[in-house]
């Protein structure tokens, strides 16, 4: 038998029929199946190898099965390993490792189906064609609708960990692209950058090849997401597992580990930090995220206007769809403060207010409310405004107060000082959102919260980096719930593009929670 080029590693806890959420899905029979039917013909010397962390369900009797089956002729179909349950699948990822022979290690999840056939051979042309410091690639993930769940992944982002073009009809994603990290149910590595690495970090409980992909990029390996082999991950289709690693408890550790080992959070990293710590090292490769020095990216200044006449004000007149996006965002307000009990008397701060036309419109509502803003021109429009309008009608409370943002990471207010922070079409022109989010929570305090509104935004294939990087709901949500550590919620209005994308994370106890008082579609209605 010759010496085997690829070897194909499946770590398997139960991922039987027994397992799965319909209780007639065979997760692990039909990936061993579709192995099988892909690479039946495929030329590349390649061997199998299955690693049983202690099943319960009928998914060991599955590999057993597969293990007395050939191909090749008369090649055995997979060589089994089993052991007691350990729980760890960075010690079973090493553990098949260390059995094998390839050049190329291509670690599956039980719970995925290959598509393409000579997928091998396909993956390996990747390689010998590539540069010579590409060492990690990565299929094309998709959903069991179809649609594409990941084309790789971005970690050191100012969206913070995320897919790339996920939800997009898998016809349209067809160019490779270079990405921070591809994820562990389809992971394809060279040998060489496995043995140069030292393996999987097996203090991971979950997440132990993002760290692998973390350390392979600080040694300067390359990574690519690629679109001519493709899978469907069915993970969804499964049942729990009664494992730590799948509990909160569990991520919350790996998330930990992380953080102590790299220096910040694998969610929501804090890009100051990244940039500062690891200067001058391959991890900061991506020039559309580390190519500008920090704040280069965010809204620019612009220069003091000298009427209203050069303002947004005139487009809040003239322009209906920009006036009840606006009134809406104002009207959002008014409706998490009733349906979480806060009192109305509540501070209210607006970071990133422009020229202040949302905060003037809260103070009509009897809010105290108050606009921070980093433009000097649109805070002297706003206050200019204010006095007019506190002159000529009054506000029904205070007048609102407009402080200007000099610091570039600093929020000009007090800790606790506005209980509701809110950030209307600001995360997504941020250059660093965590930065922006940590300084919302300050301000908003112990039982503060926060309130993210932004526009539903179709993603295209991830781009290059622009002042503007609009998110999927979810990973706002993600996002702000990293940042905070508070319970969050998410709404749509509906889940369509230039729809309102509502986001509100509370530290208040919880009965006065959004996730126990708001209503699904709460806001809708907010500021009609």
């Amino acid at each position: 038998m010759p010496t085997p080029t690829v070897s194909i590693l499946i770590p398997n806890y139960n991922n039987g029929v027994q397992s799965s959420k319909d209780g007639a899905t065979d997760l692990l029979g039909d990936l061993l199946a579709s192995l099988h039917d892909t690479l039946a013909d495929d030329p590349t010397p390649l061997e199998v190898l299955a690693f049983d962390d202690g099943s319960t369900d009928d998914s060991i009797d599955t590999l057993r099965t597969w293990a007395g089956k050939t191909w090749r002729g008369g090649q055995p179909f997979l060589t089994l390993l089993e052991d007691a349950h350990c729980g760890v699948l960075s010690v079973t990822a090493n553990k098949l490792v260390r059995a094998s022979r390839g050049d190329i290690l291509v670690r599956l999840d039980g719970d995925i189906v290959v598509h393409t056939p000579h997928w091998a051979e396909k993956l390996c042309a990747v390689f010998e064609r590539g540069p010579a410091d590409l060492g990690v690639i990565g299929p094309k993930q998709l959903a069991p609708n179809g649609r594409v769940h990941a084309m790789g992944d971005f970690l050191l982002h100012p969206r913070g960990y995320h897919h790339v073009a996920e939800g997009m009809p898998a016809n349209l994603v067809n160019k490779p692209v270079e990405v921070d990290h591809v994820m562990g149910c389809f992971y394809v590595c060279k040998r060489a950058v496995y043995d140069q690495l030292g393996g999987y970090d097996e203090d991971y409980l979950r997440g132990q090849t993002v760290d692998f992909g973390m350390r392979a990029r600080l040694a300067g390996v390359r990574c690519w997401a690629v679109p001519q082999v493709s899978f469907t991950h069915r993970h969804t289709l499964r049942q729990n597992r009664a494992t730590t690693a799948d509990t909160d408890g569990g991520v919350d550790r790996s998330r930990q580990v992380f953080l102590d080992k790299w220096g910040f959070d694998r969610i929501a990293p804090d890009l100051d930090a990244v940039r500062q710590r690891y200067a001058g090292t391959p991890l900061l490769w991506n020039a559309n995220v580390f190519g500008s020095e920090p704040g280069e990216t965010e809204l620019p200044p612009s220069a003091p206007p000298t009427t209203f006449d050069r303002s947004e004000w005139v487009r809040f007149n003239q322009d209906t769809a920009f006036q009840a996006w606006t009134q809406f965002k104002a009207g959002a307000v008014l409706q998490v403060l009733r349906q979480t009990g806060r009192p109305l008397t509540d501070p209210v701060a607006v970071l990133g207010c422009g020229s202040g036309i949302a905060v003037h419109l809260l103070a009509l509502q009897g809010l105290s409310a108050i606009g921070v803003e980093r433009d000097a021109g649109h805070i002297r429009m706003a206050r200019q405004f204010a006095e007019q309008h506190q002159q000529r009608a009054g506000y029904p409370g205070q007048p609102p107060r407009f402080e200007q943002q000099t610091e570039l990471r600093a929020v000009p207010l007090a800790d606790g000082s506005a209980p509701l922070v809110c950030l209307y079409d600001r995360l997504e022109a941020h250059d660093n959102p965590p930065a922006l989010l940590r300084e919302a929570k300050r301000v908003a305090g112990p039982g503060g919260a926060v309130l993210a509104i932004s526009k539903c935004v179709p993603l295209a294939h991830d781009q290059p980096m622009s002042p503007y990087h609009p998110y999927l709901p979810k990973q706002m949500a993600s996002q702000v719930k990293a940042v905070t550590h508070w319970p969050t919620t998410v709404e749509l209005l509906p889940d369509q593009p230039g729809q309102p994308m509502v986001v509100f994370a509370t530290g208040a106890e919880p009965g006065r929670s959004a996730a126990a008082d708001t209503p699904a579609g709460g806001l809708a209605t907010a500021g009609a």
